[in-house]
């Protein structure tokens, strides 16, 4: 099965504004795609920039884990240095994909860059699988990605950018967050230091019906979905555990 290295490109010691706010929040929308892909027996990992002193931590990972494929998450504030990340996985030899939220608003500001391949636009997991799948067949090229959903590439020197995939109607058959591949201890611990207390972050629904001007073309699409209360309570549960260990 495809190796991916999912990687949030957040660094607390180049970002002063999240430094001085002393309350990081762990890259939950990765912990989402990593559970679900390695749900389907593709081998992932996720490198974590948060609290690393620069980017030869991801250098790193790279030469730990090999991976096929390195998926980045992007939102606006971290685009310069999710494009860093691409031009290193790239150097090292891997497909580079970037996802998030930027690049689902800005898909060309990543393609530009001939270190991306391919930009994931709106939901993800279902997306990120066809492609690992697409590179364990050895398919994940230019002639594949014209039929595929929810993702933006280029042909002929051009950007095209393929129609949203379908979001996810039950978001109960997503996996829980895959919390063990981050260092948790690291995120409660700076919370308790600065604040007193400890805080997790969950996502108990996708979609939203409004239409703000600073997030029109969000991610999850406009249609409002609900995890059952039963999934909830059954992720505050393990959510209290996690937290009881750390004690």
């Amino acid at each position: 099965m495809a190796k991916i290295l999912f990687a949030h490109p957040l660094f607390l010691t180049k970002n002063a504004a999240e430094s001085a706010s002393s309350s990081p929040y762990f890259p939950l929308g990765l912990m989402y795609l990593a559970a679900y892909n390695r749900q389907r027996g593709h081998e992932v990992a996720i490198f974590d920039g948060t609290f690393e002193k620069n980017e030869s931590a991801f250098a790193e990972a790279l030469n730990l884990h090999a991976p096929e494929v390195v998926g980045i998450s992007a939102v606006l504030p971290t685009r310069n240095d999710a494009l860093m990340l691409a031009r290193m996985a790239g150097e090292y030899g891997a497909t580079v994909i970037v996802g998030g939220p930027d690049a689902t608003a800005s898909p060309s500001a990543y393609l530009t860059d001939p270190s991306v391949d391919v930009v994931v636009h709106h939901e993800g997991e279902q997306t990120v699988a066809a492609l690992l799948d697409l590179c364990d067949a050895g398919r994940l090229d230019v002639s594949a990605l014209g039929s595929e959903p929810g993702v933006a590439y280029r042909k002929n020197g051009k950007m095209e950018i393929n129609q949203p995939r379908p979001p996810i109607e039950n978001l109960d058959e997503l996996p829980m967050p895959a919390r063990d591949l981050i260092d948790m201890d690291r995120y409660l611990a700076v919370w308790e230091e600065e604040s007193g207390y400890s805080s997790m972050t969950i996502v108990t629904s996708r979609g939203c019906p409004y239409n703000c001007d600073w997030c029109r073309d969000a991610v999850h699409g406009t249609g409002f979905r609900q995890r059952s209360p039963e999934n909830v309570a059954a992720e505050v549960k393990m959510i209290n555990e996690i937290g009881r260990a750390h004690v």
